[in-house]
């Protein structure tokens, strides 16, 4: 944390780094608005009671998002500006779950923080000021969520189950009943991939990457890294298909 100044109910996001891709300049403004809005809904009751006036900061990659009271309230704005500043003030300092961070609030700022964590995908440095702080935002910062949603491990393996559900607003992802369990696992997956995951669809898989694991060891995410699809099995062969190809 460091002081900047800031406008007023105002939180600014700073993305820096060589070769920024579109992708993923959306993707973080994208994650940006959908944290701050949850946030706002939570303190206000309602979904729609505080709106975002954008603007640009000069001279850099800066998104301004001004918090205003749909009813006039400067309190109110000031409130839910607040309660975003202190979220990630928590997080950072692993004190507590903060007030006024849903799951889904959580999440989003999970996946916001671990974009520059990604490799070789253009994202150096990313932060949010708000009022007079700066909050930087990086895997390391943001991993008590992990603590606080349940989510203590991560390690590379393969989870194997049925693909149902596809989601392509937003980051690509797909949801596997995995076999163990038969509860839903979450699978990430890039651009290049998305041929390969509309032809698993409806089909049983085997997904390898970075799984992340609950404290009870049941497996909550993947970032995909490969897909196998097994074949159906009216196409497997049978028992007299084996006989022949032992004689042959």
């Amino acid at each position: 944390m460091s002081d900047i100044k800031s406008k007023p109910n105002t939180i600014t996001l700073e993305i820096s780094g060589e070769d920024i891709t579109a992708d993923k300049f959306t993707r973080s403004v994208r994650l940006f608005f959908d944290l701050i809005n949850d946030v706002a809904a939570d303190v206000t009751g309602k979904s729609k009671a505080i709106e975002w006036v954008v603007s640009v900061k000069t001279g850099s990659i800066g998104l301004c998002a001004t918090a205003r009271s749909v009813n006039g309230s400067r309190q109110l704005a000031s409130k839910t500006v607040r309660a975003v500043k202190n979220g990630i003030e928590a997080i950072g300092k692993r004190t507590r779950r903060p007030a006024h961070f849903s799951d889904t609030a959580l999440k989003k700022l999970s996946e916001l923080g671990s974009i520059t964590g990604l490799g070789d995908e253009g994202i150096e440095r990313m932060s949010l000021d708000i009022g007079k702080k700066r909050c930087e935002l990086s895997p390391a910062s943001v991993a008590y969520v992990d603590e606080i949603l349940g989510t203590e491990t991560s390690s590379y393996g393969t989870i194997e189950g049925q693909l149902l559900a596809l989601k392509v607003k937003g980051r690509l992802n797909f949801s596997v009943w995995e076999q163990l369990t038969g509860k839903e696992v979450k699978c990430f997956f890039s651009d290049d991939m998305f041929d390969d995951v509309i032809a698993a669809v409806r089909s049983r898989i085997a997904v390898y990457g970075l799984v992340r694991y609950r404290k009870t060891g049941e497996p909550v995410s993947v970032e995909i890294e490969h897909i196998n699809i097994f074949p159906a099995e009216d196409k497997l062969p049978t028992f007299s298909d084996m006989i022949g190809i032992l004689k042959d």
